[in-house]
């Protein structure tokens, strides 16, 4: 396929319900064999937690690195790679582990991302190294809240980020900033990213994702809906609602999962990609 990719009109809003017409698997794996590969990492956070290969080290820069991922990519890379360099030294795992809260907010004192400032950061990294000191691992916790929700992925989910916010609660208690940083379900959020963090970790390591967490199945995974990934599943007529939220990621997801029931986000990089470089062209 070429570089733009503008939805054929027999598969746009009124033809949402033909999810299984061999036509659009043919332009959805066309896209997913043009844009999910590595060379499109450039433009994603994934390339600042591929720096690292052990899994803990994965795990921990991959929340700080979903968490982050609003904006411009070239500014999300940007400001995930100066907490890494600066303030954790290149060793964000032993940072994390090693230092207080206090410590944390002193060496992030000058760091600000749009919404986010030092405080948020240091506040996220503080809960990352209590969820994992409680659970042993940030897959151990999400795991847990899975089982203790029935393997609801949305109340699990709804758990997980409780837990993520409760562990700091005294630090940043009703701090707005910080609130964003960790987006919860419970509202209708589409939690964008939030599930991008779980595809992350929990989807094989393909050369784009990472296959970090090995207990949780591909399967129950929600598409994270950004604006790319929106326009198109709009065009191609997954879904008809105007608000990128919950339900819109349900509806995508529902449409994809069709096509592969085991692995519904495998073409999430590949359509969010091609949106991105739709809009670059």
């Amino acid at each position: 396929m070429g570089g733009r990719h503008r939805p054929p009109a027999i598969f746009r809003r009124d033809n949402m319900h033909n999810s299984k017409n061999p036509q659009l698997k043919k332009i959805l794996d066309d896209i997913y064999t043009q844009y999910h590969h590595p060379k499109y990492l450039g433009l994603d956070p994934l390339i600042c937690v591929r720096r690292f290969k052990d899994r803990g080290s994965r795990e921990a820069v991959g929340m700080l690195a979903a968490s982050l991922a609003y904006g411009r990519v070239e500014i999300i890379v940007r400001s995930i790679n100066t907490i890494i360099d600066g303030a954790m030294d290149g060793d964000p795992l032993n940072f994390i582990i090693s230092t207080s809260y206090k410590d944390k907010s002193k060496s992030l004192a000058k760091f600000k991302h749009r919404f986010n400032d030092g405080q948020d950061i240091a506040a996220l990294l503080e809960s990352i190294k209590i969820t994992i000191k409680e659970y042993g691992s940030i897959e151990k916790c999400f795991g847990d809240c899975m089982k203790r929700n029935g393997h609801q992925f949305k109340s699990a989910l709804t758990s997980f980020t409780g837990i993520l916010k409760s562990n700091v609660r005294k630090y940043v208690d009703s701090r707005a900033s910080f609130e964003y940083l960790i987006p919860s379900p419970a509202k209708g959020s589409a939690c964008k990213r939030m599930v991008l963090y779980l595809r992350w970790m929990i989807r094989e390591d393909d050369g784009i994702d990472l296959g970090v967490w090995k207990t949780v199945p591909a399967s129950c995974l929600l598409i994270p809906v950004d604006t790319h990934v929106a326009k198109i599943a709009r065009g191609y007529g997954f879904t008809n609602r105007n608000s990128a939220d919950w339900k819109m990621a349900e509806e995508i997801t529902s449409v994809l999962r069709q096509f592969d029931p085991s692995d519904p986000t495998r073409y999430d990089f590949a359509l969010c990609h091609a949106g991105m470089v739709d809009i670059r062209s």
